[in-house]
């Protein structure tokens, strides 16, 4: 896809680096996005409607993975230790691309949503989808942000 991203990012403040790292590592599979999951099952749903993955809801958590495994549907692209970096990719039918992505710089949480959008329509379904988006997003990002 050779288009320009469309970026979220969201800075959220920490208290406790470790335990952040910690709650990172621990998201999806057997437990789940932190107070989403719902909602990720219900896009799940839609998606394998469209003939897509769905939500494969696996038991390995983001830190039990290795590069290019899949979490529930995500696949993992890469992660770092120092400095702190996840960055996962959508399997999901759209009409684009999505990566999400987290690090760790100083005492932020830094989160970023890039969307590489397939034509008009990816544009579409971007701008339309974005206010829930932010919404989802801004939980995920401060609940991990909190640790413990």
């Amino acid at each position: 896809m050779n288009t320009k991203p469309i970026l979220e990012e969201m800075i959220f403040p920490l208290k406790d680096i470790s335990q952040v790292q910690y709650k990172l590592l621990g998201i999806g599979g057997r437990t789940g996005w932190y107070g989403s999951t719902w909602l990720w099952k219900i896009r799940g749903g839609l998606d394998k409607l469209l003939g897509g993955v769905g939500f494969r809801g696996g038991d390995k958590t983001l830190g039990e993975l290795q590069k290019g495994e899949v979490l529930d549907f995500w696949r993992l692209k890469e992660r770092k230790e120092q400095p702190f970096y996840v960055q996962l990719e959508a399997e999901m039918k759209l009409p684009g691309k999505v990566c999400l992505e987290w690090k760790i710089e100083g005492n932020k949480l830094i989160q970023r949503i890039q969307f590489y959008p397939a034509g008009i329509w990816g544009k579409v379904y971007w701008y339309g989808m974005q206010p829930a988006h932010r919404l989802i997003f801004w939980h995920l990002g401060q609940t991990i942000a909190k640790g413990k």
